[in-house]
């Protein structure tokens, strides 16, 4: 049997050290469940125009899976099939490293028909994420 632990729960700002102690705690959890993540290893696809940059798709790769964080198109030049170039390579790459898929957040008044025209899935929806919109979770997987 446990022995009691006398203990408090309490709402209040964390320090930078307890912060760090979670994530690592979590992690050696993680690690020791799971192993090793495969690798941690950033994404980061450009699109320029002479040396200006354009738009952008950036994620990581973690546990053989990519996660877009980002991506973006200056607004002169949406609609011209930058977006669809930028998720293109960074699927190549996925691709190239056998990862099992790519997932990533949108929200309702961003590109959700986009990313389903590129083959994505939702695979969940959160109404009012902020009030009166949707934050929407799309995935693709690349291995069958």
């Amino acid at each position: 049997m446990l022995a009691t632990v006398d203990y408090r729960v309490e709402y209040r700002a964390q320090t930078v050290v307890e912060v760090q102690a979670a994530k690592d705690t979590l992690r050696k959890h993680a690690i020791t469940t799971i192993g090793l993540p495969k690798d941690n290893e950033p994404l980061f696809v450009s699109a320029m125009t002479d040396d200006r940059l354009i738009g952008n798709a950036t994620g990581k790769f973690s546990w053989n899976w990519l996660y877009i964080d980002l991506l973006w198109v200056g607004e002169a030049f949406r609609k011209r099939g930058v977006g669809r170039e930028l998720m293109r390579l960074a699927e190549a790459e996925a691709r190239a490293k056998k990862v099992t898929g790519i997932y990533l957040w949108t929200q309702s008044w961003q590109a959700p028909g986009f990313y389903t025209k590129l083959g994505y899935e939702q695979f969940v929806e959160l109404k009012d994420f902020p009030p009166g919109h949707t934050r929407i979770g799309f995935c693709k997987y690349l291995r069958a």
